[in-house]
């Protein structure tokens, strides 16, 4: 959580705060995400200058209170990334040291987090890392016992237990971040599990260093790598599992990145057909072929639902369009796809032309086939098709390679749901007339095709945090999209109500209720947060359109078999 807020303070000081934009140190101990900062054009400031102008961000691990004041008289406007757990073990310092307590401080005595909270202890601040350590204390009467946040915990209650036993009366506090018991906890697990475990983070990050030797104290053999480069291909083939752990300054791309790396090992262990299925999938995934299929059997559920004529040029003109802009969209985000999803940006680069070219054909394809139903249906596609090129291209107001449309927060996820509700229902609608069941179908439309989107921006926020998109979670933060997707949820449970309650959906359409328990179980399972899991999070997220279509199909089957 300190991480995550540190950098979410130094992207949004990136677009917002005073120039230039510095960090006091290395805001996090991942080299990855520094360089990825350094492009936004925040850097890190080693020393603090008499004078000076802009904005500095105090990385997650805090400073001392002296560096904080003196920051703020060289002239700089100053953001606090201080980690609020560990601004609490400072508070806890400061506290006991104004009443004459000694603060022992259980940690690394070279690390920027233990020199800040002795910068709030003082001259009774003490430091303790080792057994050695405890051999040059001085007597102790008063004395409170304090942990670096990512401190080993079985090494905490040991030393706890003999400070304790030379001197007793002391008051403990264990200031261990949960997020770090937790993963130490878990990675102990993982040990049990599996036989190798791949521990990804910054080399000089204390917390990752401490997860691998863990890993060796359980007896398994442990990677210890900083991106997926590092991987040993041919070592880890032998292995029958392996278990994946991640440093808490190590960003969710780069997790992702090593998992997915892992998985294209060829291995001894995986049957054929289980490789075949899982490539089969991926490139359905990466190609928008998935997509574009989801697409058609929507239309075409949406002309039974309607009991309009079954014209296939309907479907083919939504899946065409919304394969082309999906697509397009995809071709000029090359830049935040290579943080969220390396292989499918490179994927993509290496079939620009097949893409560039498929992309042409689909929007070219959905207007001739629209021309052959009315002119003013094709008139609205050509629209709709400028509609998404502005959208995708930056060709107005350029910053950051960005459209200005992808500047507006939240604007994505409903420019999307709208260009499926268009894509979908205008054919029809145009072309054989309205009925009201689309009042209900349409907001269902709407709904399902906005869950879908939020979704999967869920599984890359990360990413395009760092190039200055304002998806919804970037804006709003994961937490409260999910809060968002739940409300959306209760209006789809709603707009199927007002359906049936008011003739649009007949009894047969009772099958329609499976979309409500299906993404709801799909919020569920992506609130779990699983890392690794992106394929399977992709895959159910796209097939909340089709469990949509999918009821339709299933109602009108039943009917027709009732005949």
């Amino acid at each position: 959580m300190g991480v995550r807020r540190a950098v979410q303070l130094a992207i949004k000081a990136s677009y917002e705060a005073e120039k230039p934009v510095y960090t006091y140190g290395p805001l996090i101990h991942n080299e990855q995400a520094l360089s990825l900062l350094e492009m936004l054009g925040v850097k890190p400031l080693k020393e603090i200058p008499e004078k000076a102008k802009g904005t500095i961000i105090i990385r997650a691990h805090g400073v001392p209170p002296e560096d904080k004041k003196r920051l703020k008289d060289a002239g700089f406007n100053v953001i606090d990334g201080t980690c609020p757990r560990v601004s609490r073990v400072q508070a806890l310092a400061r506290r006991y040291s104004r009443k004459g307590y000694h603060v022992v401080i259980i940690g690394d005595p070279d690390h920027a987090e233990v020199r800040g909270i002795l910068g709030y202890a003082g001259k009774l601040g003490l430091v303790v890392s080792s057994f050695k350590d405890l051999e040059r204390l001085p007597p102790l009467d008063k004395y409170v016992i304090l942990s670096q946040t990512t401190q080993d915990e079985e090494f905490f209650k040991l030393i706890v237990e003999e400070l304790l036993t030379r001197f007793p009366g002391g008051k403990v506090y264990n200031t261990i971040c949960n997020a770090t018991h937790d993963r130490q906890r878990e990675v102990r697990n993982l040990c049990k599990e599996c036989d190798a475990i791949v521990v990804v983070g910054g080399k000089h990050s204390a917390n990752t260093k401490r997860l691998a030797l863990i890993v060796q104290e359980e007896g398994k053999e442990v990677f210890l790598v900083e991106t997926a480069d590092e991987l040993d291909k041919n070592a880890l083939r032998k292995f029958r599992k392996i278990g994946v752990t991640a440093g808490a300054s190590t960003p969710n791309w780069v997790i992702n990145q090593v998992i997915r790396t892992i998985e294209e090992i060829p291995s001894p262990y995986e049957s054929s057909w289980r490789r075949l299925t899982r490539k089969f999938l991926r490139f359905a995934l990466e190609s928008n072929i998935a997509l574009a299929l989801g697409a058609f059997w929507l239309a075409l559920a949406t002309l039974l639902v309607a009991d309009y004529p079954l014209d296939f040029r309907l479907p083919f003109i939504s899946s065409l369009f919304l394969f082309a802009s999906h697509t397009v969209n995809r071709l000029v985000d090359l830049k935040a796809l290579k943080l969220n999803d390396p292989f499918r940006a490179n994927f993509l680069k290496k079939w620009r032309k097949v893409f560039m070219l498929a992309t042409a054909s689909g929007f070219l394809g959905a207007l001739a086939l629209t021309e052959t139903l009315s002119h003013l249906l094709f008139v609205i596609f050509c629209l709709l098709v400028a509609g998404s090129l502005f959208y995708s291209i930056p060709f107005l107001g350029r910053r950051e390679g960005l459209s200005p449309v992808q500047h507006l927060p939240g604007a994505r996820s409903l420019f999307i749901a709208a260009g499926w509700l268009a894509a979908i229902c205008f054919p029809p609608v145009i072309t054989y007339g309205f009925k009201e069941v689309f009042l209900w179908w349409g907001t269902a439309v709407f709904l399902v095709s906005f869950m879908r989107a939020v979704s999967l921006e869920i599984l890359e926020f990360q990413g395009d945090g760092f190039v200055g998109k304002e998806t919804l979670p970037v804006f709003i933060g994961k937490e409260k999209t999910f809060f968002v997707l739940k409300i959306v949820w209760i209006l789809l449970g709603l707009a199927v109500l007002g359906g049936f309650l008011t003739g649009g959906f007949q009894k047969e359409h009772l099958g329609i209720l499976l979309v409500l328990f299906y993404s709801y179980a799909v919020l569920s399972y992506y609130e779990k947060d699983l890392l690794g899991k992106n394929l399977e999070l992709e895959l159910l997220a796209e097939g909340i359109p089709w469990i949509l279509a999918g009821s339709i199909f299933l109602g009108e089957g039943i009917r027709r078999l009732g005949r």
